[in-house]
């Protein structure tokens, strides 16, 4: 099928979807352009993503904290908080997610910030898109990270108290 040049600039063109899961990956696509919003809302769940739209940053964040995301689609420049900051406050609450930045700046799609899995232009074509989507959606691991006993530590102390306490304070009633 021959590429289409969209609307608001980004290229549709035939993807295979053989190639992906069944169940369907959740993107949280932050963009404060209303026609990008739709087209994500459109288009990649035409490709069988299941999409939350967010207009910034803010909003981003109270979705990623209330909905299961699986990988997060932003824009660079957006007022309030930039993609860039979205990213490292992400990465903060779940250091595996894989965020990919779609913008219209040339230096940041040629090097990102490090807070970024990937990066590709605005114009790019949706082909393109669901690709980088998946790669890093593919490096990322599906299994929970381990749990670490430090993370335990203040339950196993307050448990212990009350274990000694319970054993302890009849003793001294007898």
């Amino acid at each position: 099928m021959p590429a289409l040049r969209g609307v608001i600039g980004l290229r549709i063109a035939h993807v295979p979807t053989g190639k992906f899961r069944s169940m369907p990956r959740r993107l949280l696509c932050v963009d404060d352009d209303s026609s990008f919003q739709r087209l994500y809302q459109n288009l990649l769940h035409s490709y069988g993503y299941e999409v939350t739209i967010a207009a910034n940053g803010r909003q981003a964040l109270k979705l990623f904290l209330t909905r299961k995301i699986d990988a997060v689609l932003t824009d660079l420049e957006m007022p309030g908080m930039t993609g860039a900051e979205l990213a490292v406050r992400l990465k903060r609450l779940r250091p595996g997610l894989p965020v990919l930045l779609v913008t219209g700046t040339d230096s940041a799609v040629h090097a990102p910030p490090k807070s970024f899995d990937a990066a590709i232009p605005k114009g790019a074509s949706l082909t393109k898109l669901v690709h980088q989507l998946e790669t890093i959606l593919s490096t990322r691991s599906d299994h929970p990270a381990p749990l670490r006993s430090s993370r335990f530590l203040p339950l196993g102390s307050i448990l212990t108290s009350i274990a000694v306490a319970a054993y302890v304070i009849p003793k001294l009633f007898k």
